[in-house]
């Protein structure tokens, strides 16, 4: 039997416009064949921020622009 990772709830507030963004895009990620859900959008919007970071694509001070509201 695999073993079961590990996981963490998180809480977090968002705007109705980020709530928008994700329900379109796991719309735009499913087809007939499989539903993706708005966690999953998240997650894997984790992984790829955290990616792209990591390889240098997307500069860290792209933190800022949470603030510039």
């Amino acid at each position: 039997m695999p073993k079961r990772e590990k996981s963490k709830r998180l809480q977090v507030v968002i705007t109705e416009e980020q709530d928008s963004l994700l329900t379109k895009t796991a719309y735009q990620l499913s087809n007939t064949e499989r539903l993706v859900s708005k966690s999953e959008v998240v997650r894997l919007g984790i992984e790829m921020l955290n990616r792209a970071v990591e390889e240098g694509e997307i500069d860290p001070a792209i933190l800022k622009t949470l603030y510039d509201d």
